[in-house]
């Protein structure tokens, strides 16, 4: 039964590695693509903004700057090691 939760907390982790992901390429296509409707980046707006639009009433943006997404891989990144270690 220890493997089970063994297996849960690395499907876990790898869950929140692949939002991580996620989060990074959705900051980057925000830079570049310059159609907002691109089904890639829609895809990845309706996966990550739930997550963001919170910590965004928390903390604005601070000089024009969504530091949000640095927040939400700081909270993950602290997550992540709290199951793995």
């Amino acid at each position: 039964m220890e493997s089970f939760g063994y297996s849960l907390v690395q499907v876990l982790a790898s869950m929140l590695r692949l939002f991580s992901l996620m989060l990074v390429i959705y900051a980057l296509l925000s830079w570049v693509i310059t159609d907002p409707r691109h089904p890639v980046f829609r895809f990845l707006q309706s996966m990550v903004e739930p997550v963001l639009n919170p910590i965004r009433k928390v903390l604005p943006p601070m000089g024009g700057f969504d530091i949000s997404i640095v927040a939400a891989l700081m909270g993950i990144e602290i997550l992540r090691s709290f199951l793995l270690y």
